[in-house]
C-alpha cells in the first residue's frame, strides 16, 4: 500500500505519496562517512575540509518577486525507528565518557561510535534525512508557512553523485527521539574544526521526499 502525507498550505490540502531514497544515494552516504572517518582517524580533524554527503542546498517557498530561498543545510541519514534509542544512547554514552578529555584524544572513541552507525546501510530509515535548525533565519520561517522544501547533494570527483529530492519537511523538538539522536549526533564532534561551534539547537526538521531525481552527470 502506497504511504502518503498529508499538509496543508494556505488553506489548501495536499497529499503526497512518499518515496524511498535511492539505493545508490543511501550507499553513498555511507561511502562518503566512512572516508572522512578514515581522514579524522588517519590525520586528526583539522584533516576534515569539506563534507559533501552531509551539506545540501536546500530551497524553501516565501513570497515576493523572487520566491525560492536557498541555504545550505546539513542533512543526513537517521536510523529506523526500532534503532533509534539505541544510537542515541551510545552516542551519548561516549559524550560523557570523553567530556573532560582534550578532543584529540577522545577522537578515536567519537569516531568508533559514529562508525559503527554508518558502516551498516541495514541501521538507515530509507524514508529519512534529519538535520538540525541552528540559525532560525528565513528558512526557518518559510517551512512554517509552507513545509515543501527541496534538497540538493552533490558529491565529489570522479564520479560527482548529484540528487534531488522533492519534499515535505516535519519539525521535531526537544524530547522527540529523533531530536535527541540528531542532537547527540552533533554534538559528539561539536567543537572540532570542522564544524562551528553553536550554543543551542531549537528545532530539528526530518525530511520525506515526495519526487526523487538523480542528476548525477554521465558523458555524452
Amino acid at each position: 500500500m502506497e504511504e502518503v502525507i498529508d499538509i496543508e498550505v494556505n488553506g489548501e490540502p495536499l497529499q503526497y505519496a512518499l518515496q524511498s531514497l535511492p539505493q545508490q544515494f543511501i550507499e553513498w552516504q555511507s561511502q562518503n562517512r566512512l572516508k572522512m572517518f578514515d581522514l579524522l582517524a588517519e590525520q586528526g580533524a583539522g584533516a576534515v575540509k569539506m563534507q559533501p554527503a552531509h551539506i545540501a542546498i536546500m530551497a524553501t517557498l516565501s513570497d515576493g518577486p523572487f520566491p525560492v530561498n536557498l541555504a545550505a543545510r546539513g542533512l543526513g541519514l537517521v536510523p529506523k525507528a526500532g534503532y533509534l534509542e539505541e544510537f542515541t544512547s551510545q552516542f551519548k554514552a561516549v559524550q560523557v565518557e570523553t567530556a573532560t578529555e582534550p578532543l584529540k584524544t577522545s577522537l578515536p572513541r567519537r569516531v568508533e561510535v559514529m562508525r559503527a552507525f554508518y558502516a551498516d546501510i541495514v541501521n538507515f530509515d530509507e524514508h529519512l534525512l534529519g538535520g538540525l535548525d541552528i540559525f532560525e533565519g528565513q528558512t526557518a520561517k518559510n517551512l512554517l508557512r509552507d513545509p515543501r522544501a527541496a534538497l540538493l547533494y552533490v558529491g565529489e570527483a570522479p564520479s560527482f553523485p548529484s540528487y534531488q529530492f522533492n519534499g515535505v519537511i516535519t519539525r521535531v523538538e526537544k524530547g522527540d527521539l529523533y531530536f535527541e539522536f540528531l542532537l547527540a549526533a552533533r554534538e559528539l564532534f561539536a567543537f572540532d574544526t570542522f564544524h562551528i561551534p553553536q550554543a543551542r539547537y531549537s528545532f530539528g526538521y526530518l525530511f520525506q521526499a515526495v519526487e526523487v531525481k538523480n542528476k548525477t552527470p554521465y558523458p555524452r
